[in-house]
């Protein structure tokens, strides 16, 4: 793996990785019904609560690259980001545990894993996200958090300790809705043991955080 890291403010590091080219990192196209189907979740998005396609297959190669196990996401909408990041984990042989708060989202990302043929792969929970993390055993090498904004910094606090080292913690929209979440950037940033960069595959923006130990 390689990459290169820049130090803009006293304390904060910022890195960009990029994994090496390999078996590790080679995928196979998205299955024509798959493609389909993210496409379909998209349209019927008024909302707009999925990330955007450059953003799915971006953490898809993260999670094929990094040989991810055991992956967390908080704020799952209607699936379309865990069928991206389910769709590394194939490759990996590791599991994603999803939760989403809304009744009617947690039930629609259920049955879109399920279409996506995942379910082997991608568990839906609905619920608290506060409540049912604690309910999980074990560690993540994995986190995806895009969930209500201002609570970002007490997702990581609660999350980030279960992270592993070398570890991967994510969150959305850091860019577009930044001024939503300045404790939470504030921490990814100045932190002694995590090194972050902020990528721009869509253009709401993502942080990307390795738990340095």
């Amino acid at each position: 793996m390689s990459g290169f890291l820049r130090r803009v403010t006293p304390g904060a590091v910022l890195i960009v990785i990029v994994a090496a080219a390999g078996p590790a990192v080679a995928q196979s196209p998205v299955p024509p019904g798959v493609a389909g189907l993210l496409t379909s979740i998209k349209k019927a998005d008024a909302g707009q609560l999925s990330v955007s396609e450059e953003d799915g297959r971006f953490m898809r190669v993260l999670v094929a690259s990094h040989g991810i196990k055991r992956a967390l996401e908080i704020g799952g909408a209607n699936g379309y980001s865990a069928i991206w990041i389910g769709l590394g984990l194939r490759e990996t042989g590791g599991h994603l545990t999803t939760i989403e708060f809304d009744d009617g989202r947690a039930k629609s990302a259920a049955d879109n894993v399920r279409r996506a043929g995942l379910t082997d792969v991608v568990t839906v929970l609905h619920g608290d996200a506060f409540r049912e993390i604690p309910k999980l055993d074990g560690s993540f090498d994995f986190v995806f958090l895009d969930a209500w904004k201002p609570d970002y910094k007490r997702f990581f606090d609660l999350v980030f300790p279960r992270v592993t080292p070398r570890g991967l913690f994510l969150a959305h929209n850091v860019v577009n809705k930044e001024t939503e979440m300045r404790d939470f950037l504030s921490a990814i940033q100045d932190g002694p043991a995590i090194a972050t960069s902020i990528v721009r595959p869509g253009s709401e923006g993502m942080s990307v955080s390795v738990k340095l130990r």
